[in-house]
Formats: structure tokens, C-alpha cells, sequence
């Protein structure tokens, strides 16, 4: 015997009843458990989840939520850090991934050089002490080299490709001369390919102050 789902709602409609909210909510329940059993199998941003997560606890409860682990860091190795720098140079920024520390190549190296200056040890030490306090397994730490769009022309450097590979090896070579697990390391060389501003304007005139904000080593912490 074939029932007619349809037949069912028009009765109880007759009838005065409600029984077709039962087929409606079996219906909303099977595709509840369809969907979470699609998002279990799926590989969702783990960062963006918990912004989503944040800003809907924002939301509901009216109130600040709680810094993770890695901002709470930050701020803590932004206050440390500026006792070094006290220009400022060394930009920090955090997620619930990982964090970033930005910093300009003139205080950590000379012009055309790749040995890091003594006075920038100090605040490189501090970032190594830091990923060794994270733990040996959980992070990876990225070093990227970036120069501006000045091109360089040495025996030792043929171009910025060579220059910023090898101001990236240096702070790695440093890391890991700290105590940093070697395993965990990566150096890369941007070059002038990746700027945070454009290095010249419309016209085609440098920007020297968008060339200084370019020239940077970069240290990602991320799990």
C-alpha cells in the first residue's frame, strides 16, 4: 500500500488536526543530521571558525570574549619588545592560529648586508625564547625575507632574490644557534614581489617611505 504524504496533510487538514507537522519535523530532522554529517566529514578553517564562533558570542551574550592564548602572547611580547625597540620598528599581530612578528630589515640588518646587527639580537632573542616556550610539536615558524624594488648587484648578491634568501637564512640560522628546533624552521626569499605598499607611485616616482615599510623580515609562529 502506497501513503501519500500529501493525502495525509490534506486529511488533517480536514480533520481539524495537526498531524502533518509530524512528516514536516522528521523531514527538518533528516536534513539537520544530513548537514552535521557533512560538516564532520569536511575540513573547515579552524581560524575562521572561531572568529564566527567569537563574533556569535559577542552577539548573543553582549560581552567581550576572551583573548586565546595567542593574542593574550602578543601583547605580552609587544610590551616586552618595545623595552628593546624603542622606535617601534617590530609590528606583532595575532589570530587563534598563530602570530606574526614584522620587522623593519634596517634594524636587523645593514644596507646590501645579510649578518644581523648586534643591537637587533636582543629583540630576536626574545622571539626565540618565545617559540621555544611554545612547545617542540605544535608550531611551525616561517622566516620571509622582503626588499624593496632597488635592484642589488653584488658578487655575493647577483639580485634581491638572493639578498632577502639569504637575510631569512641568517634569522633562522640565528634561531636555531637560541635553541629553536631546526625541524620546525623554514627560510623564504620574497624578494621585491610581495610589498605592503606599492614601492612607486602613478607616475612611476619611488615612494621612499612605501620602499623602508617594504624592506622587512618577517617571522610566522603557526600551528
Amino acid at each position: 500500500m502506497t501513503i501519500d504524504p500529501f493525502e495525509i496533510v490534506r486529511a488533517g487538514d480536514e480533520d481539524g488536526t495537526d498531524s502533518w507537522l509530524v512528516t514536516y519535523a522528521d523531514a527538518i530532522t533528516l536534513l539537520m543530521a544530513f548537514f552535521v554529517v557533512m560538516f564532520s566529514i569536511s575540513k573547515p578553517d579552524s581560524e575562521k571558525l572561531d572568529q564566527v564562533s567569537g563574533g556569535l558570542s559577542q552577539a548573543l551574550h553582549k560581552k567581550a570574549v576572551s583573548a586565546s592564548p595567542f593574542q593574550t602572547l602578543a601583547k605580552e611580547a609587544q610590551l616586552q619588545i618595545e623595552q628593546d625597540d624603542e622606535e617601534k620598528s617590530t609590528d606583532i599581530s595575532s589570530s587563534a592560529r598563530g602570530m606574526t612578528f614584522d620587522f623593519k630589515s634596517g634594524k636587523v640588518f645593514s644596507s646590501g648586508s645579510s649578518e644581523i646587527l648586534p643591537a637587533a639580537e636582543a629583540t630576536l632573542d626574545r622571539v626565540a625564547q618565545l617559540i621555544t616556550f611554545m612547545g617542540v610539536s605544535n608550531y611551525k615558524v616561517e622566516v620571509e625575507g622582503h626588499t624593496d624594488d632597488v635592484p642589488i648587484s653584488t658578487s655575493r648578491f647577483p639580485s634581491n632574490w638572493e639578498l632577502s634568501s639569504a637575510r631569512s637564512s641568517a634569522v633562522v640560522r640565528f634561531l636555531v644557534s637560541r635553541g629553536v628546533e631546526p625541524k620546525r624552521l623554514g627560510a623564504i626569499g620574497y624578494a621585491d614581489t610581495r610589498p605592503k605598499a606599492p614601492h612607486k607611485d602613478k607616475d612611476g616616482n619611488p615612494i621612499i617611505e612605501n620602499r623602508i615599510e617594504n624592506r622587512r623580515i618577517v617571522i610566522r609562529i603557526q600551528r
